[in-house]
């Protein structure tokens, strides 16, 4: 319920938002142990430090099937991060 998203109309990209407190760079361990990946939203930022609880989803190669599989990997990974951070 911390996280939200935006709802594209178009493009190939989504963009998640981290609650306070939480690192896109540190999630990527718990995600890459999951087998799912992302882009840190500090790749896209003029500071990187701004970017730390944003990142950035794909859709455009994947099934909906591979969606799915995708975001509960990243889901049981995030719960992981959100719970070591308090």
């Amino acid at each position: 319920p911390q996280v939200q998203w935006t709802r594209p109309k178009g493009g190939l990209f989504l963009w998640v938002i981290l609650p306070q407190g939480a690192d896109s760079m540190e999630l990527m361990q718990a995600a890459r142990e999951q087998k799912v990946a992302f882009i840190p939203g500090t790749a896209f930022y003029p500071e990187p430090q701004d970017g730390r609880t944003a990142l950035r989803l794909t859709f455009s190669n994947s099934s909906p099937e591979m969606i799915e599989e995708g975001i509960k990997r990243l889901g049981r990974a995030l719960e992981r991060h959100l719970s070591r951070i308090g």
